[in-house]
């Protein structure tokens, strides 16, 4: 495989309920890996939050199944990606507001997701979670879309805004770490850089990720804590591939 990928889920030590979801997705389409990763936090100030961005990540996971992956498969496929995932966002928001009216539950979600192949990954981001490049650097990605304390952007309970995206390139040995706000808030700067310099394996990457986790926890840390991590291992030749499938 082209990536070592993990994902820690929480609800911490003080929440009765997880109002975090993510999706991790890996998929072989003629003889490339395409990555799909999300984190998406329920707004913890209205009802069923966990409704929400459990009910966002599935409907992506089955988009990119359904569209994206399909699109990826192109040579200019993050042009066209950002349209595509612009619908995906509607086609939430619309559910959302269905809720809304039929069930009387104003409920809401951040959402911040990545799509990987060979390295190059497109971003697209709502709310206050946040997206790393791991590697050379420790580079926060994302905006706060937080103002005064009101969040400015996410699905559902306030309307949808304008997505941000970005584009961007991984260098052999770099990675992708998306989290929500909860995960890296009391994070101090280059702590993921440092923890995931000579990470290997996924299992290795795991315990990583669960240190973070409970270094936020000791800080007093009261929010759901959920990270997931790619790294980009580099384009693997055939005979690499088929030593792979034998290992497996």
């Amino acid at each position: 495989m082209a990536y070592i990928a993990s994902w820690y889920w929480d609800k911490g030590r003080f929440r009765e309920k997880n109002e975090d979801s993510f999706s991790l997705q890996r998929v072989m389409r003629n003889g490339t890996e395409l990555v799909f990763l999300a984190v998406c936090d329920g707004i913890g100030g209205l009802p069923e939050g966990e409704c929400a961005s459990g009910f966002a990540a599935e409907r992506l996971t089955e988009w990119f199944y359904r569209e994206a992956g399909v699109c990826m498969e192109g040579i200019f496929w993050r042009r066209r990606m950002k349209k595509l995932v612009r619908k995906a966002f509607f086609d939430i928001q619309g559910g959302l507001e269905r809720c809304e009216r039929e069930e009387d539950i104003c409920c809401g979600t951040t959402c911040t997701m990545a799509l990987v192949k060979n390295g190059r990954f497109l971003l697209a981001h709502m709310g206050d979670s946040r997206a790393y490049r791991i590697g050379a650097g420790e580079v926060c990605l994302t905006k706060d879309h937080r103002e005064g304390g009101v969040l400015r952007k996410c699905l559902g309970a306030f309307g949808m805004d304008e997505a941000e995206f970005m584009t961007g390139f991984l260098k052999k040995g770099e990675g992708l770490l998306l989290c929500t706000d909860g995960f890296c808030r009391l994070v101090p700067e280059g702590l993921f850089e440092s923890c995931f310099a000579d990470c290997s394996g996924s299992r290795n990457c795991y315990r990583r990720l669960k240190g973070i986790s409970g270094f936020v926890a000791a800080q007093g840390e009261k929010d759901n804590m959920t990270a997931v991590f790619v790294r980009y291992e580099g384009r693997k030749s055939g005979d690499a591939r088929a030593a792979d499938r034998r290992k497996i």
